[in-house]
């Protein structure tokens, strides 16, 4: 699965995924690959656009009713103007006054009003023949409304067309104004014919770049015949490259399959493993997934801002050596670190954009890796979040002394690059610390993997089950916590996980609340045992039924998997023999189904060791003194028995590991249940000293 999601982080499928787009802002100076001779289609189409915009609109011939209208209206006008003047009872502003009283399409300007009342009667007459005439010549040719000011202009600023006295050519311009109107009247389907013919004349524009040429340069907005020029010279290709499919697909699948034969080989995963596989492979995906979108966007680092060293790339390893081994997780680190540095040479797919020098790819590749190393070296089975706080300081220290051994033997270098250095990787451990504590808790919640950091909550003893236990059945769980301590130091011994081993044993045997009474480390010194008074199988019912009890108890109180394991696995397919042998001895064949646990055996060597640390506790317990086998010897036996009823073959655990469990055992119960002095009688002083109520010599053991 890793190897086919990584494949499609890889093969290049389209050399070109829309990196540099028509607007953009050249991230470097592009120059071109190789010799293109090609049709431009932006500049072909620029140049249709520019021909079919200088076609003018063709417009419908002139609506004559309208001209003849307004040469109307102007004459009926200009006679009332005449009447006014002629009166020689109005001074001049009376007549500039009345004048403006006349209706008109537009009001004339106080200019031409003026104008009008200077003139005399004698040459009005010439003046009104001219003025309509000059809008009957105006308005027989199509004016658009917004030319129509310039239209009147130009008509007089002809010589045949210009007034003799500088008052009639106001009187005229302003008068023209007020009556003369648009009239041109869009011909579309002429105007549409005229303009496609245009476009039709346009030759293709053809382009010549030779290789070397410079075709945008840093800092340019990039125009749609940039991109084509890109694409025509090799430096931005859209076809499907058989050799970049290959070539990664061949990393993609040789990636994946030297993961998984490491996991399968090695077996770094606890249970359960397929989750735990499950919850990393989601982490490397997801931090190349983020690699292979932001590497394009931060790479050429032409300025030296050491940006692509912030990834949390790192984050992968970290997150491997929380969920598995730390040989693993080391593993993920070197190969994701080197496959990072893949993605960033082949996702830009611009040729020139990726890395800025050779060493670059190198340098990316191996602080990725020295990074996640750190990281999952302080990380491996951390039991507080603060250890994820150690691991950011470990990427960034990590990464940092990678980059600046590369800026110490590079060509250039300045001292700020050290103040980036130290940023980028300063960045880059936060960010995987972040990413990496933040999968650790949320994904181990939705795919079901017990965290240690719930482990070490079950661990604390105001747990609800702990507490009920202690106050409930507080033989029961003070048992519990001995083999808890016994088991989890042997576990250390042989390098099984003694945190797992330890809240284990605090659990397994959490079904003895339901009856805590019939068992006998809840049973006080000289009570009668109620077993007395049951048959044998019933009572081999009861002691049985704390294993299935107890699975009933862990569900409800939503113990993780991994810790419910030990309350069937401790016991096994055992018989419980106290009852078995007693049923013997009564005469008949007791049926050994009735007296057997269900199991399953120990499936795990940390379910081994509790079970063990459990049957070793209780004999040596249960032992007199007088006369009884030493400690080492019932240890041994118990061993040997456990070896013997085949009850450890389904775990990994070997005859070597067995030997170091026995010999921790020893020792831990030999200083539990180390013999004591017996002391004498009190002397007859301390007696005296007694009854006088003064406080005895001190009798604390030697």
């Amino acid at each position: 699965m890793l190897a086919a999601l990584t494949v499609l982080l890889v093969v290049p499928l389209f050399r070109f995924d829309g990196a540099l787009r028509e607007g953009d802002i050249a991230p470097t100076t592009f120059e071109a690959v190789r010799d293109a001779q090609f049709e431009s289609i932006a500049l072909t189409e620029a140049a249709r656009q520019e021909a079919a915009a200088a076609v003018e609109e063709v417009a419908f011939p002139v609506d004559s009713g309208i001209r003849d209208e307004q040469a109307q209206r102007l004459d009926r006008y200009l006679s009332q103007v005449r009447a006014i003047i002629a009166r020689t009872d109005l001074t001049t502003q009376q007549k500039i006054d009345q004048i403006g009283e006349i209706a008109a399409p537009s009001p004339v300007a106080s200019a031409g009003r003026f104008a009008l009342q200077a003139m005399d009667l004698a040459s009005f007459e010439a003046f009104q023949q001219r003025t309509v005439a000059a809008l009957t010549q105006l308005m027989s040719a199509p004016i658009r409304p917004e030319v129509l000011g310039t239209a009147i202009d130009e008509y007089l600023a002809r010589p045949e067309n210009s007034p003799a006295t500088s008052v009639e050519l106001t009187a005229m311009k302003e008068i023209l104004r007020a009556f003369v109107v648009a009239n041109f009247q869009v011909d579309v389907t002429a105007t549409e014919a005229k303009r496609a013919d245009a476009v039709a004349a346009v030759q293709p524009v053809v382009r010549t770049i030779a290789k070397g040429q410079v075709i945008v340069i840093e800092g340019q907005p990039i125009a749609a015949q940039d991109i084509e020029a890109l694409r025509a010279t090799g430096v931005i290709d859209d076809g499907i490259d058989v050799y970049g499919v290959a070539g990664g697909a061949i990393i993609a699948v040789g990636f994946g399959l030297l993961l998984g034969a490491y996991a399968y080989l090695f077996q770094p995963f606890e249970a359960p493993a397929r989750r735990r596989m499950a919850v990393v492979t989601f982490g490397i995906v997801a931090v190349l997934l983020g690699t292979r979108i932001m590497l394009p966007i931060l790479t050429p680092d032409t300025d030296n801002n050491f940006y692509a060293f912030a990834l949390p790339v790192a984050a992968a390893a970290m997150i491997a050596a929380s969920f598995a081994d730390l040989s693993f997780a080391a593993l993920v680190a070197l190969v994701v670190g080197l496959f990072a540095a893949f993605v960033g040479g082949t996702a830009p797919q611009i040729a020139g954009t990726s890395y800025v020098g050779s060493l670059q790819s190198l340098e990316l590749g191996m602080a990725y890796a020295a990074g996640g190393l750190a990281g999952a070296a302080v990380l491996h089975r951390a039991d507080r979040l603060s250890r994820y706080a150690f691991s950011a300081v470990a990427v960034a220290l990590a990464t940092g002394a990678v980059m600046l051994v590369f800026w110490l033997v590079g060509a250039q270098r300045a001292n700020i690059d050290l103040a980036w250095i130290g940023l980028a990787a300063t960045l880059h451990g936060a960010g995987a610390a972040l990413l990496a504590v933040g999968v650790f808790i949320m994904l181990s919640v939705v795919f079901g993997v017990t965290t240690r950091l719930q482990l070490l909550e079950l661990a604390q003893s105001d747990h609800p089950l702990l507490r009920r236990l202690q106050d409930e059945a507080p033989g029961t769980y003070h048992h519990s916590m001995l083999v808890g301590a016994l088991a989890e130091r042997a576990a250390a011994q042989i390098g099984a996980d003694a945190l797992v081993v330890r809240v284990g044993a605090y659990y397994h045997d959490i079904g003895k609340l339901m009856m805590p009474g019939y068992y006998v480390e809840n049973m006080l010194d000289g009570s009668p045992s109620p077993h007395d008074e049951l048959p044998p199988n019933e009572s081999a019912a009861i002691i049985r039924a704390h294993v299935t009890n107890g699975i009933d108890l862990a569900k409800r109180y939503r113990l993780p998997a991994v810790i419910r394991d030990f309350i069937p696995q401790h016991h096994g397919t055992r018989l419980v023999t106290f009852f078995y042998r007693r049923a013997s001895q009564k005469g008949g064949a007791p049926e050994p189904a009735d007296y057997r646990y269900v199991g399953p055996r120990p499936q795990t060597k940390e379910a081994a060791i509790v079970m063990l640390a459990d049957s070793c506790e209780a004999i040596v317990r249960a032992r007199n003194d007088d006369g009884a086998p030493t400690i080492d010897q019932l240890i041994d036996g118990v061993l040997a028995e456990r070896l013997a009823e085949g009850q450890l073959d389904e775990c990994d655990i070997t005859m070597r590991e067995m030997q170091a469990v026995a010999a921790s055992f020893k020792s831990t119960l030999r200083a539990v249940y180390h013999p004591r002095v017996q002391y004498p009688e009190p002397t007859t002083d301390e007696i005296a000293a007694l009854a006088r109520g003064e406080t005895p010599v001190s009798t604390s053991r030697p």
